[in-house]
């Protein structure tokens, strides 16, 4: 089997990595469970690595863990959305965590063809800008896990 082999990418930047970073510079600081720290580092390496799809799949995995280790009585309701709880967060930050994980899945769970999926530079750049704005999502929901 023959893979194409990408050349290295450049780390993925942007408003979102900005925010996310402010936030994760000390992931100590952070009230969270070991699992969601744990995976906080990788995606940080993956962030720093340029692998956007490893971006997209972990911030919506590290929602999903946070929310299970944290807080389970706010993970989602019947519609599996986050809409309840999250009190720190408004309309729109729970809007784009809802995005996030349609997107993770439309990711993970094959059921036809999804912009930026086919290898291409132009597919690469698409696929950072919605890392970047995975991280943007991420970014409101561990501010609340803060520990000043």
């Amino acid at each position: 089997m023959n893979f194409k082999k990408h050349p290295h990418h450049e780390p993925i930047t942007g408003e979102g990595w900005r925010e996310f970073s402010s936030i994760c510079i000390n992931l100590s600081s952070l009230d969270i469970g070991p699992h969601a720290k744990a995976l906080l580092g990788e995606m940080i390496i993956a962030v720093k690595s340029g692998m956007p799809i490893v971006v997209i799949i972990l911030a919506a995995t590290i929602v999903d863990i946070v929310m299970n280790e944290e807080r389970p009585d706010l993970l989602h309701n019947v519609d599996n959305s986050y809409q309840n709880g999250l009190d720190w967060l408004n309309a729109k930050e729970r809007r784009q965590l809802n995005w996030l994980r349609g997107f993770r899945n439309k990711l993970v769970h094959y059921q036809g063809v999804v912009t930026g999926m086919s290898g291409t530079d132009v597919d690469h750049d698409y696929l950072s800008k919605e890392a970047d704005k995975a991280l943007s999502a991420l970014s409101p929901l561990l501010a609340g896990f803060e520990r000043f």
